[in-house]
């Protein structure tokens, strides 16, 4: 099997990537996975036993893509299609596994080759609308079948593409809790400078235009104003490229005495246990729809309460006032009334940490999620064993499951 992805660090895709290609060595096939740049993820995947190739000119569509010269320099990368249609056929590949709609050079290589392909959708794409909807309809018109990972994801996908044959089924992500567990770093609840009575709201996740972090930290400063026994924390770093999303964050800060000794901004940590263990609240305020929300999920693994806007996939984590409190998105009073009532009420947030912890057993465990992937890769490769024969036509069902 053939995995190709569009980074190599550990957040949200990352994470669900090395998961499946872990799996799949242990249970069912060699593994090689493309990656555009070599970071933490790449000996995550080795270790695996899953073999790397770093191209680093593999086209991957980013935001800074979305104009004259950015496109101009995706197309130049385009001559990759024939390079990883060369490597499908050299090593044999029966599957290939595009993961996340970044890497649309995985659907034409695949269809080059006449190969069976699984397009695993991570994203909700709003904008631009033309891109979302040629992306979707592309990744349908040349999958086998593509794999959304939330209900949220599969129906934006189905009313955004403009034709496809190919079937969409959910497969929800799950959650790896030996990662959670098993952590050296120093007590980051220290280093916030949080007391055993301080109340810890924490933000994990990549820095980018649609995690919400400044409607998050004006939350913060009004709470700070209120409350002396409040900390912040933030986890994560921008793209390469995307710093300034990342520099704004910490000017932001900068800007106010308040934030500046309330909050406490790093960047992205391996041993992501060590985060939650220091957490008493985990927030998650997208301002642009979350396709499934892995952060939410993992803070309810810890047994921790979550405040999470109510859009895209997050509702179907989050249990609203039940595993925590769902909010208007880009409403920074919406959010501080959420913050405000947790952080006077420890019993509240104990029992929803303890409700979110029961939901996470029934619905997030990774053996499920990485069961279900399995048994489709089976059934893909009961018709695929000879990979020299052209690739069967798609099925006419275009039903959203």
């Amino acid at each position: 099997m053939l995995f190709v992805h569009q980074s190599a660090d550990l957040y949200g895709s990352d994470i669900t990537l090395l998961q499946l290609v872990s799996a799949v060595v242990e249970r069912l096939a060699r593994a090689i996975v493309v990656v555009p740049y070599r970071g933490p993820l790449v000996e995550r995947l080795q270790e695996a036993g899953a073999e790397v190739v770093v191209h680093e000119s593999l086209p991957v569509l980013r935001r800074e893509h979305m104009s004259f010269k950015g496109l101009l320099h995706l197309v130049s990368s385009l001559w990759s299609i024939v390079w990883l249609a060369v490597l499908i056929r050299r090593q044999h590949v029966a599957i290939i596994h595009c993961n996340t709609l970044a890497v649309s050079i995985a659907g034409f290589a695949s269809k080059l080759a006449r190969r069976k392909q699984v397009w695993h959708v991570h994203e909700i794409m709003v904008r631009p609308l033309v891109v979302a909807s040629l992306l979707a309809t592309l990744s349908s018109a040349v999958s086998t079948v593509v794999v959304a990972n939330s209900k949220a994801t599969a129906e934006h996908h189905y009313r955004r593409r403009w034709f496809g044959s190919a079937p969409i089924k959910v497969i929800m992500n799950g959650v790896d809790e030996s990662r959670l567990r098993s952590h050296s770093e120093p007590s980051l609840r220290s280093l916030v400078g949080a007391n055993p009575r301080d109340t810890v709201f924490t933000l994990v996740g990549r820095i980018n235009a649609g995690k919400g972090h400044s409607v998050f930290l004006d939350a913060a400063e009004s709470l700070a104003a209120e409350s002396d026994n409040v900390r912040f924390l933030i986890v994560g770093d921008s793209f390469v490229g995307q710093e300034r999303y990342s520099e704004a964050v910490d000017r932001r800060i900068e800007s106010s005495s308040i934030l500046r000794e309330r909050t406490t901004h790093i960047p992205h940590v391996s041993e992501v246990g060590s985060v939650y263990t220091a957490a008493d609240v985990v927030v998650v305020p997208s301002t642009l729809p979350e396709s499934f929300g892995l952060v939410a999920a993992e803070a309810m693994s810890a047994g921790l309460p979550v405040i999470a806007s109510r859009i895209g996939a997050l509702p179907e984590v989050v249990e609203d006032h039940r595993t925590g409190i769902l909010v208007v998105p880009e409403d920074a009073a919406s959010l501080l009334a959420a913050m405000k009532k947790l952080s006077v009420s420890p019993s509240h947030r104990i029992e929803m940490g303890r409700k979110g912890r029961e939901r996470f057993e029934r619905l997030f465990g990774v053996e499920r999620y990485v069961s279900e992937f399995i048994e489709l890769y089976e059934e893909l490769l009961g018709s695929a064993r000879h990979v020299s024969e052209p690739r069967a036509k798609p099925s006419n069902d275009q039903n959203a499951q």
